[in-house]
């Protein structure tokens, strides 16, 4: 998902996938929980809403997000290791030196196919360690390659990465319903990786989009499934770059899924990190990790609270 360009946009266009490939618009904007479904929020987490930290940073937690406020990322800062805004450099709205002074990484990114190598070479900053590659380019409306062309540009995204010295992450690819280069995230990694047979892919990428009312107890397992399909059929260490739940019909609903997803990725050994999308977006019901300006919403209190694997190391 987000943007067209490399630059910071307040529009993205997009489809969330769910898993029988249902389109969820995408528009602009943020949004706040009221005042009943932050209580019904509250509700649903047993820790309380007093901003006390329950877990140690975890090494593996980010956010999908690209408009912080220094604010922003300090309510963030106490789980929340790393982030990215689909760009090559941090948003202006972040004072300099802001996210490394609070131990968060920023990873730069490769959106599309239309880069300037040697830009990114002389820009990505100081302290990056990685280097992610095309946002959703089976999406038409993303970075729209198929999978020989993301091919056929990959030796200059890895030369941005051995330029650098960075790990080099797969495109990050997601369940597509409409105007599409694959429909099928797997395939599309498949044909990816045929036709690239000698790239450099450290780590492989994917997003998540799933609703959060499968049959049993735990409100993630079908994103459970999909990263054991990833795990199956990849060896690299994988990154969960973009996920959440589209059907949430409460903030109890997405507090629930995000505990229980983030129970699963902090103790699933193959994978290397993960990011909730997102801080503030009015494309999916109760999303938002965000409110006001430096203030977390009780769905932003459940993912920093959340405990972390105390044998996690980055």
């Amino acid at each position: 998902m987000p943007p067209f360009t490399y630059t910071r946009v307040k529009t993205a266009p997009c489809a969330l996938i769910l898993p029988a490939l249902l389109a969820v618009a995408c528009s602009d904007g943020g949004v706040s929980p009221s005042d009943a479904g932050a209580a019904d929020a509250q509700d649903a987490r047993d820790g309380g809403t007093d901003g006390a930290i329950s877990a140690p940073s975890s090494c593996k937690r980010g956010i999908a997000y690209g408009h912080h406020t220094d604010a922003d990322m300090s309510a963030l800062q106490p789980a929340v290791r790393w982030w990215y805004n689909w760009a090559y450099q941090p948003d202006a709205e972040l004072g300099s030196g802001t996210p490394g002074s609070l131990g968060v990484e920023y990873v730069p990114m490769v959106w599309g196919g239309t880069f300037d190598a040697e830009a990114m070479v002389a820009n990505i900053p100081a302290g990056a360690t990685t280097l992610l590659g095309f946002n959703e380019p089976n999406f038409g409306e993303q970075s729209n390659l198929s999978a020989t062309a993301a091919a056929a540009l990959w030796p200059d995204v890895e030369a941005i990465a051995d330029a650098r010295g960075l790990t080099l992450v797969s495109p990050a690819v997601n369940f597509c319903g409409g105007d599409c280069q694959d429909t099928n995230p797997f395939d599309y990694l498949d044909d990816f990786f045929a036709a690239c047979d000698d790239c450099r892919v450290d780590h492989v990428a994917f997003h998540i989009y799933v609703g959060c009312h499968p049959p049993g107890d735990n409100k993630a397992q079908w994103l459970i499934d999909h990263v054991e399909t990833y795990k199956a059929r990849f060896g690299q260490p994988l990154w969960l770059t973009e996920f959440a739940c589209t059907d949430a019909t409460s903030f109890a609903d997405q507090v629930a899924f995000l505990e229980d997803a983030v129970a699963y990725l902090e103790s699933e050994p193959r994978i290397h990190r993960y990011a909730w999308f997102s801080g503030r977006f009015a494309g999916i019901p109760y999303v938002d990790l965000l409110g006001a300006d430096g203030q977390l919403t009780p769905l932003g209190e459940a993912y920093v609270d959340a405990p972390a694997n105390a044998a996690c190391t980055d």
